[in-house]
């Protein structure tokens, strides 16, 4: 399940209650095929999946470094990106120089929930500076617009997310990337791009269930799942992640700096957070 490798899982008691909510799931339905979303569940089972999302949130929330909550200073792009910053032309992610370590980094470091979602706007703001031809907000990531208009589109996607989050060290990094991927990838590779709200949010809640995933995915599910039956489970996890975040509010990004688009999915992730805690039953 997920991308968690070798790791381990946390294993403390927030876990603990996230993996037995979601044992708690139904794992008869088929879980049908390609990438469209389940059907709805039969009465009274949405209850036992917001149970599974208050408590995947839970656990989330007292992991992050920051608590869960954005911090009132906002973090400084220095601190988001994984290589120097005004790299220019050829400063791409592993041209030369120490890396920054601003992930996490092993399994005695803090998770960075709140972070990681910066990290990954970040890499999506520039991916919309590419597609508007922003060559002035591409500078701010250390990223050339003219190199970049000179790579395919897949190069660029691979370029961005080199740049900005550089290599997964950790699973929590390979998650935070696979979601990064998605929405970078469906801006600059799709014909019809979501705008950049819609992006935002679709980052923000990607991030959630990849980033959970991480630990659903470190220790077997309690019982005898098969594959599909797991696959199934986590489908209804995603769906219903998605409704239930589809409607949180995101303000306008589209005149905003790198910093402050960065900004705001740090306000959006805890806001997302907080509603999923909130409303179990």
């Amino acid at each position: 399940m997920g991308t968690s490798g070798s790791y381990g899982g946390s294993g403390n008691a927030n876990w603990k209650h996230a993996h037995e909510a979601f044992d708690a799931l139904p794992a008869s339905a088929s879980s049908g095929s390609g990438s469209q979303a389940p059907p709805d569940l039969p009465d009274g089972q949405e209850q036992l999946l917001d149970s599974v999302l208050s408590a995947l949130s839970t656990a989330l929330q007292k992991d992050d470094a920051d608590r869960g909550r954005p911090p009132a200073n906002p973090y400084a792009l220095p601190e988001l990106l994984a290589s120097p910053r005004g790299g220019g032309k050829g400063g791409g992610g592993g041209a030369g120089g120490t890396r920054d370590l601003v992930g996490r980094a092993g399994a005695g470091s803090r998770r960075q929930v709140i972070k990681g979602a910066s990290r990954g706007a970040a890499a999506l703001a520039g991916a919309y500076a590419l597609r508007n031809g922003d060559a002035a907000r591409l500078r701010e990531l250390g990223l050339d617009l003219a190199e970049l208009r000179s790579l395919r589109p897949l190069a660029q996607v691979s370029r961005i997310l080199q740049t900005v989050l550089g290599d997964a060290g950790h699973p929590d990094e390979a998650a935070l990337r696979k979601a990064a991927t998605r929405y970078v990838k469906a801006v600059l590779v799709d014909p019809d791009p979501p705008a950049q709200q819609d992006g935002l949010r679709g980052l923000v809640t990607e991030w959630i269930y990849e980033l959970s995933l991480v630990e659903l995915g470190s220790q077997k599910a309690q019982g005898d799942l098969t594959a599909q039956e797991a696959i199934s489970k986590q489908r209804w996890v995603r769906s219903w992640l998605e409704r239930r975040l589809k409607n949180i509010d995101v303000p306008d990004t589209r005149r905003m700096t790198v910093q402050e688009f960065t900004a705001t999915a740090a306000k959006v992730t805890g806001e997302a957070l907080r509603m999923l805690r909130a409303r179990r039953s």
